[in-house]
């Protein structure tokens, strides 16, 4: 769906970088240019629960005018001097992009001399906005660290999945286990999961590596996350696919029975209320959640996410769609859905009209845990969930 948008729900380059790479042990991102890009985005620091220490070359007008060069080789020694960190990220930002200096041999300089390693990454509009950002990023670190292909039979790396997901502390154990139990296939956390640089663990070296959370668009639709039960075997199909596996292990078709029969009575009593359900999310999310909801639920759903996939899902997963659309535009038409269970950020939070469940981040307030929602539990969680409102229950 084509809309003029007045509040996209997707930020700049900067900000698509940060998400890949805030809470990563080892790094530190720095900002080359004006002070507002940094302090635009420290907030971004806290998806991840780590210190939004963000440092900036402060570019001003002069600097844009003479040269920034000079200011970016001081801002280097001095984050190696305060902070030792074991990959800087220098990101330019729309000013610094745009004249256009030479900054690699500043970046090689750095690493004759102090022995860590730095790698250049444009946040500017030049080179896209957040969504384009993490395909970038994790080329960019692809070469730098000289990662190549492995198809180990063991190890599995998902890689886009990042410390700045919401509720990752719950939802990534659960899709662990759910991979280890349905494929026999032991999870190697990926380039953007937590797994420190610029070394790189002898497990991921040799992992196979597939593309799911904010680098999904390169996977196939059916990659999607795994809600539900249908949902989370065919996800686990994908993965056994990819990872040249015949199917489910005999453990793992033994949990999917086991979800469906406890699933079925739950959904059986949702179809017939049709409960309105809208969804705010990155799209690896968004689309699985809504698959679900849509076709194992029979809720009716609003879905908006950051990026569509470019290929359309093989069923219906939604009754309406919107791509980049956010805060009081997406309530509006949230509230004319007449959603009564909304997923998403503190931007579509509004207590006075729907019921809410924290999904996407920024969240702001403090909230209930409300434990993992991928995979077979997840299922049981958010069926019983939409079944209390359904029925009135308190």
């Amino acid at each position: 769906m084509s809309i003029e948008r007045l509040e996209p729900m997707t930020g700049c380059g900067i900000l698509g970088i940060l998400k890949c790479l805030a809470g990563i042990p080892g790094v530190l991102p720095l900002i080359h240019g004006p002070v507002s890009c940094s302090s635009g985005h420290r907030l971004a620091m806290l998806y991840a629960d780590v210190e939004p220490l963000l440092p900036t070359t402060a570019v001003v007008e002069r600097d844009m005018a003479l040269g920034a060069r000079d200011k970016l080789r001081e801002a280097l020694i001095e984050a190696w001097r305060q902070y030792h960190p074991g990959l800087l990220a220098v990101i330019l930002t729309c000013a610094t992009s745009l004249v256009e200096e030479e900054y690699e041999s500043i970046l090689l300089d750095y690493e004759r001399q102090t022995g860590g390693a730095a790698v250049l990454l444009d946040g500017s509009g030049l080179a896209g906005d957040e969504t384009d950002a993490p395909g970038a990023v994790y080329d960019a670190l692809y070469r730098k660290l000289r990662i190549v292909p492995a198809a180990s039979g063991e190890f599995l790396a998902l890689e886009g999945i990042p410390l700045t997901d919401y509720n990752r502390r719950d939802n990534f154990p659960a899709l662990w286990e759910l991979i280890e139990t349905g494929i026999g296939c032991r999870v190697t956390p990926g380039l953007f999961s937590g797994i420190s640089l610029p070394e790189l663990s002898a497990d991921y070296r040799v992992a196979g590596k597939v593309f799911t959370g904010l680098l999904w668009r390169r996977s196939e639709p059916d990659s999607a996350a795994p809600f539900g039960a249908a949902g989370s075997r065919r996800f686990l199909e994908w993965l056994a696919g990819q990872t040249g596996r015949r199917g489910l292990t005999p453990h793992g078709l033994d949990a999917y029975d086991r979800a469906v029969k406890e699933l079925e009575p739950l959904a059986q009593k949702l179809r017939s209320h049709a409960v309105p359900v809208a969804i705010e999310a990155a799209g690896w999310y968004g689309y699985g959640l809504a698959d679900f909801l849509t076709n194992e639920l029979g809720c009716r759903v609003l879905l908006c996410v950051d990026r569509a996939h470019p290929k359309e899902p093989e069923r219906p997963i939604c009754e309406e769609f919107y791509e980049d659309v956010g805060r009081w535009e997406l309530v509006e038409l949230m509230k004319a859905f007449g959603a009564r269970l909304v997923f998403g950020s503190s931007n579509v939070r509004s207590d006075d009209n729907w019921d809410y469940i924290p999904f996407f981040a920024p969240v702001w307030r403090t909230e209930e845990p409300i434990g993992a929602l991928l995979g077979y539990e997840g299922a049981l969680t958010i069926a019983n969930r939409l079944l209390k409102l359904a029925e009135g229950a308190p």
